[in-house]
């Protein structure tokens, strides 16, 4: 059987996975996430220890950058909260994002690219409500993220 296909099926599985258990599968990505930030700072502040003779106002930049990032990777082990602010936030950015595009599309383009420009417009409006789902209810993280692999996971099976 060849990666795709196998990679296929495990994005698939992972996916129900998502949508059945969300808040388990939202409490996995939290840990994961949390160590993750936990390694990066532990990696930084190392660094920033062996270049310090070099680049001492670098080092100590990249001291501060590792305690912090060790510290926000603390806070993804207590709840959900830090988890699904992030998400909201990245999903607010990319509404808006799209929105300017959709708008700048408007102002100038062509018919055909008018038509595009008012489908990203109107995807950013779409995505603005999800950003406000998501930090209301982090559950919609992990079924958004379970669809995504779903279709990820198809895609890969019948390429």
């Amino acid at each position: 059987m060849d990666l795709e296909k196998i990679l296929g099926i495990l994005f698939i599985i992972l996916g129900i996975i998502f949508i059945a258990y969300p808040m388990l599968s939202l409490g996995a990505i939290s840990i994961f996430v949390g160590v993750s930030l936990i390694v990066l700072g532990c990696a930084e502040i190392f660094n920033a220890f062996n270049l310090w003779s070099v680049m001492a106002h670098i080092s100590g930049i990249r001291f501060l950058l590792g305690i912090l990032a060790i510290l926000c990777g603390l806070l993804f082990f207590n709840d959900l909260g830090p988890l699904s602010f992030l998400a909201s936030f990245q999903l607010y950015l990319i509404a808006f994002v799209f929105i300017f595009i959709g708008i700048l599309g408007l102002v100038n383009g062509t018919k055909v690219s008018k038509i595009a420009s008012a489908l990203i417009l109107i995807m950013g409006i779409i995505t603005v409500f999800l950003a406000v789902y998501a930090i209301a209810n982090p559950t919609y993280i992990a079924i958004l993220a379970g669809v995504c692999l779903i279709l990820e996971g198809i895609c890969l099976f019948l390429e």
